[in-house]
C-alpha cells in the first residue's frame, strides 16, 4: 500500500462526513447552508497550538470511545461564533416573543448554541467512522470552553502527548448561503490503541 491511499481514505471520509454536518446544519439552522471541505492535515502536536495564536475562540470538546476511542475540538474563532448564534437566536427570541417566555440568560444561551453545532459536526464526522467500521461510537455530552486559541488547544495537547506525536486536522468553511462564510476548524485525536481498527478502512 502506498503512502497516499490511506490519506486519500481520509480524505474520502472527510468529504463524506461533511455531506451529513451539511444537512444537520441545513436542519439546525432552517437556511440553505453549504459547507466545503478545506482539507485534512497531520501536525506535530508541539506545533498546533502556535495556530490559534491569541484570537479568541468559542469551541465545543467531545471525547468519544467505543469502535474508535479518541479526544475532539470544534473550534470557531468568536466573530463567527457570534454570526452563527445570531442566526439561531432569532428563533429563540420569536418563540420567547410569541409566547410571553422570559429570555434565557445569554451566556447559557451561548453555550447551548456552541455545543449543539459542536454536537451537530463531530457527531457527523464520527458516524462516518463508525459505519466504515461497522460499529458504534459513544461521545461524551459536549463541553463549552471560550478562551484564546492557543489555551484551548494547549489544554488537549497536554493531554495526549505521552500518546501520540501527531494530531488530525480538518479544516471546514461553513457557507449559510445569502448571508456569511464562517471558518471551523475539528482537531481529532485517535487513541493510538485504536489505529488497529483503522486497518478495516484502509
Amino acid at each position: 500500500m502506498s503512502l497516499l491511499e490511506p490519506i486519500n481514505k481520509l480524505i474520502d471520509i472527510g468529504k463524506e462526513a461533511t455531506e451529513n454536518m451539511t444537512n444537520a446544519f441545513m436542519e439546525l439552522t432552517g437556511e440553505n447552508v453549504e459547507i466545503f471541505f478545506l482539507g485534512l492535515r497531520f501536525a506535530l502536536i508541539e506545533y498546533v497550538p502556535e495556530q490559534f495564536g491569541d484570537e479568541t475562540y468559542k469551541a465545543t470538546r467531545i471525547d468519544f470511545d467505543g469502535v474508535l476511542k479518541g479526544k475532539s475540538l470544534l473550534l470557531l474563532p468568536e466573530k463567527d461564533a457570534v454570526k452563527l448564534e445570531k442566526l439561531l437566536l432569532l428563533d429563540i427570541l420569536w418563540d420567547s416573543l410569541v409566547h410571553k417566555e422570559q429570555l434565557p440568560d445569554y451566556e447559557e444561551m451561548e453555550k447551548s448554541l456552541i455545543n449543539e453545532v459542536g454536537n451537530i459536526v463531530i457527531s457527523s464526522f464520527l458516524n462516518v467512522f463508525a459505519n466504515k467500521l461497522g460499529g458504534t461510537i459513544n461521545i461524551t455530552p459536549p463541553e463549552f470552553i471560550k478562551d484564546m486559541g492557543f489555551s484551548i488547544v494547549e489544554s488537549l495537547i497536554t493531554e495526549i502527548a505521552e500518546k501520540t506525536d501527531i494530531v488530525m486536522l480538518f479544516d471546514n468553511k461553513v457557507e449559510i448561503v445569502g448571508r456569511f462564510p464562517i471558518k471551523c476548524h475539528m482537531i481529532i485525536f485517535i487513541d493510538p490503541e485504536s489505529f488497529e481498527k483503522l486497518d478495516k478502512i484502509f
